[in-house]
């Protein structure tokens, strides 16, 4: 998976998650790919610095570099929240579906099922008592809050019927 910085015509900033690259480009071109802000269609890639962190730093974040005095930083003015689109069409449902499914699909292929010790193994390997590494299971909604309230970064995947 892929997470692309992207900007929409009206200059909100935003992230998203792709497949690869590919994919952004196609979901772009049916229209799929809006802006969570203003829902505007017109969305392009901006410039984004890699981010990768692992183990005990997991959690900090970088200081931004201050643009240079050649580089006008960009202008920040309010967002109002916008609401979802009423109604999505079918090729969007199936998009969306496509997407969850590709992203659980990598998670299990990709990371460590450690089932319904997930809470345990999470709180375990930020507390730097466990290797570090990827992991996937099971938890409950209190496990869950808990662990976010913690600062513990996770993100529950939820389980998209592809046929439903």
């Amino acid at each position: 998976m892929i997470k692309f910085s992207l900007t929409c015509s009206n200059h909100h900033a935003f992230e998203a998650w792709f497949p690869d690259s590919d994919s952004f480009i196609d979901q772009r071109a049916r229209g799929l790919v809006t802006c969570p802000h203003c829902n505007d269609a017109a969305v392009e890639k901006s410039i984004m610095a890699p981010n990768v962190r692992g183990g005990k730093r997991r959690g900090e974040t970088d200081p931004a570099p201050l643009p240079s005095s050649s580089q006008k930083a960009p202008e920040q003015t309010p967002i109002p929240t916008a609401k979802p689109p009423e109604t999505w069409g079918p090729e969007q449902v199936v998009a969306a579906r496509q997407l969850l499914h590709a992203v659980r699909a990598t998670v299990q292929k990709t990371h460590e099922d450690v089932g319904d010790k997930f809470a345990e193994e999470a709180r375990a390997i930020h507390e730097g008592k466990k290797p570090d590494r990827g992991i996937h299971g099971k938890a409950s909604k209190e496990q869950i809050g808990s662990l976010l309230d913690d600062g513990i970064e996770i993100l529950p995947l939820p389980d998209p019927k592809l046929d439903s």
